[in-house]
This record gives structure tokens, C-alpha cells and sequence, in this order.
């Protein structure tokens, strides 16, 4: 399960935030208003996080990594979709908000299956696929994208997503008011 979580949002998250301004030109946006476009929708990559303490620990992290995933897949479609300024700009950052509650609810969630004396270990393993998953997302997008366009990009990205929702949505044990030992057990 693990495995299929790193592997598969790093193809995903990877697949958006390295290539928005690309993405825009896709969508035939000026050079130029793209870099605008990417520096509005990157702000609320360190903006999101403060939203996110008020549910980090209150929700199941499980179901956190799954609304993640969904909502990384369905504004992501919707993006693909838009041509109109603020809805570009409006579905990009509701992707990059899916995106921070995906990561931050897995870096955690991993961390949480393990048992403390192999922890650090087994934790390094499955996120190195995660590290070699973003080597294959560029060349999986710049193919999506020259082959299907914008459309296309985000269709793999939804794919990617649906195979984290599922993996985790019906594989993912239960953390939630666990202690550590616990939840790894």
C-alpha cells in the first residue's frame, strides 16, 4: 500500500507543481502571464499549511491522504478545462491545496505504520520509490503533454491519484487515536 503511495503521488504532485507555467502555454497563455499565473497559484504552497493545523490531528490521516488525492484529480481535471484568468488561476491553487493536504497527511501516515525500532528504516525505504517516481513523472508528463495535451497530463495525474485513493481509501489501517505502537502493530 505504501508503495503505491509513494510511488503514484509523487507521479501526480510531481506532474502539476514542476509543470504549471508549461501547462499554461499548453493552454495558450503568453509566456509571460504563465509565470504570473504559476507565481499566484505557487504562494499558496506556504500559505496552506497554517490552514491545515486546524485538521491535521482532528481527521482520520487516512482519509486526509484520500480527500488529498481526489481533490488533486478533480481540480486538476477542472484546470485542464479552464482558459478564463481567475479560473486558471482558482483551479490551480485549489490543486495545490489537494496537494499539501496529500503531503503532509502521508509524510505523516507513513511514519505512523511502523514500529519505532525499524521506523527510520522502513520509512526510508518506501519513500526512495517516491524519489524515483519524480525521475519518471517529467518524462511521463512531457509525453502526456506533447501526445494529449494539457487534457492528457491531466488525465494521467487523475489516474495516479485514483490508484492513491484506492490503495489507501481500502488498504490504509486506521491511526487515529493511536499511540504509535499501536497504529504500527
Amino acid at each position: 500500500m505504501l508503495l503505491a503511495l509513494n510511488i503514484f503521488q509523487a507521479l501526480g504532485f510531481y506532474g502539476f507543481t514542476n509543470w504549471v507555467p508549461a501547462l499554461l502555454l499548453s493552454q495558450g497563455v503568453s509566456f509571460v502571464k504563465s509565470l504570473q499565473y504559476s507565481f499566484v497559484i505557487a504562494i499558496v504552497y506556504p500559505l496552506t499549511p497554517l490552514l491545515c493545523i486546524f485538521i491535521a490531528d482532528r481527521l482520520e490521516r487516512k482519509w486526509q491522504i484520500v480527500i488529498g488525492a481526489t481533490g488533486t484529480a478533480v481540480f486538476g481535471l477542472l484546470f485542464s478545462q479552464q482558459s478564463a484568468p481567475a479560473t486558471l488561476i482558482l483551479c490551480g491553487a485549489l490543486v495545490t491545496v489537494s496537494n499539501i493536504v496529500l503531503s503532509y497527511s502521508y509524510h505523516t501516515y507513513q511514519t505512523e505504520l511502523y514500529p519505532t525500532r525499524i521506523r527510520a528504516r522502513a520509512v526510508g525505504f518506501v519513500y526512495s520509490f517516491s524519489r524515483l517516481a519524480t525521475i519518471l513523472s517529467g518524462f511521463a508528463i512531457a509525453i502526456a503533454l506533447r501526445d494529449f495535451g494539457t487534457t492528457g497530463v491531466f488525465v494521467f495525474i487523475a489516474s495516479c491519484m485514483l490508484v492513491v485513493v484506492l490503495a489507501v481509501g481500502s488498504l490504509g489501517p486506521r491511526t487515529v487515536g493511536l499511540t504509535l505502537e499501536e497504529a504500527s502493530h
